[in-house]
């Protein structure tokens, strides 16, 4: 016994036994948990992931149906009302878009003196985005009113486009307003920018239909379910509603100068349509009687403002390049008013020069004609 007796401690000659067998094997013994215990972890934690994203899919479905029931019974009940307009303005832009121009009209039924306060609805557009529907749809969303609409048009009720509540949407406005671009409260102003109907049937069409099957998660349908609410409890009824007080309808196509699009200023962060704008060029324009749907006016006419500031020129190459946009737009809107009594056979209104010259005072600034 005394033979097999090693000096020292049991547990550290095990120890030096077992370091001197891994030096000469190259192998280590494992020990604590069994292997059997990671594996049946695994296996657990698989199980686990498994059955939680089958139950969130099926709340994420659950969701889904529900947003599409709710969204069928929206288009049901207001879908009727708003597609008669959808279905006239695009009528219209098919008509005015015509590849030989048939030349200028005016109706003896169009009351030029009553033409400026009588409610309507607008949409200005570049001629080729009516093209096709689907691109006449886009642009329409991104149509505002402008120094054309300020200029032909008068809205006693009118207030600056940057008061008002601030807003991110407009079912945060009060009942009959809306949130505009400017991210503030307002009533929609006269004319109605048709921009707003387009943006409303947006959550009606198949384009949308097919994100919302697209969505991953609930948080997504959650997103589109907020707009859905909006969109119905506010823009659609307004839409509606001032729909039906408007009697006519004035559209505005732009055509593209013969020698292209003006340079981009940069960092102005201008789009395709307000550098046109800022450019001469000629444009169509077109009202028409919405009750009846007679065509009042139809004039071609060359959108060529000179603008002259009244005192020191103030900012930058943007805001003169703003300030030209508004000019040619309301020179565009005076010189219509002229060829319409032309055509009538009365005067010429005293505002309309043959120049297009337009004072800084009667070139509302960029921003505050920009409106819905």
């Amino acid at each position: 016994m005394a033979e097999n007796h090693r000096p020292g401690l049991p547990s550290l000659n095990e120890a030096r036994a077992e370091r001197r067998r891994q030096l000469a094997t190259g192998r280590a013994r494992v020990g604590g948990l069994p292997p059997q215990f990671f594996l049946w972890g695994g296996l657990l934690l698989v199980t686990f992931f498994v059955a939680y994203y089958r139950v969130a899919q099926s709340d994420l479905e659950k969701a889904r149906n529900e947003l599409m029931a709710k969204q069928r019974a929206v288009a049901q009940s207001l879908g009727p009302k708003l597609l008669p307009i959808r279905d006239k303005v695009e009528a219209a832009a098919q008509e005015l878009r015509s590849a030989t121009y048939p030349g200028d009209f005016v109706s003896p039924n169009l009351d030029l003196e009553k033409l400026g306060e009588t409610p309507g609805i607008y949409l200005r557009l570049r001629l080729e985005d009516t093209a096709d529907v689907e691109q006449l749809r886009k642009a329409a969303t991104a149509s505002l009113r402008d120094g054309f609409t300020s200029c032909l048009f008068r809205d006693m009720k009118a207030t600056s486009p940057q008061e008002g509540a601030a807003c991110r949407e407009s079912a945060q406005c009060e009942p009959g307003e809306v949130c505009t671009e400017f991210n503030v409260c307002q009533r929609p102003a006269h004319p109605f920018n048709v921009r707003l109907v387009y943006r409303a049937l947006h959550v009606l069409s198949s384009k949308w239909t097919d994100e919302v099957h697209q969505a991953r998660n609930e948080l997504a349908i959650s997103a589109y379910d907020g707009g859905l609410d909006s969109v119905t409890r506010v823009d659609i009824p307004v839409a509606i509603e001032v729909f039906q007080r408007a009697k006519v309808f004035t559209l505005v196509l732009d055509e593209e100068p013969a020698d292209g699009l003006p340079e981009a200023i940069p960092d102005a962060d201008e789009t395709e349509q307000e550098r046109l704008q800022r450019s001469q060029h000629f444009a169509r324009v077109g009202i028409w009687d919405l009750k009846t749907g007679e065509l009042l006016l139809r004039v071609r006419s060359q959108a060529a403002g000179e603008l002259r500031d009244v005192g020191a020129r103030r900012g930058g190459v943007a805001v003169q390049a703003a300030r030209q946009r508004q000019a040619n737009s309301c020179a565009l809107a005076l010189d219509v008013k002229r060829r319409a009594q032309t055509l009538q056979g009365a005067p010429p209104p005293a505002e309309a020069s043959a120049g297009g010259e337009v004072d800084q005072a009667a070139a509302p600034e960029a921003q505050p004609t920009a409106q819905p």
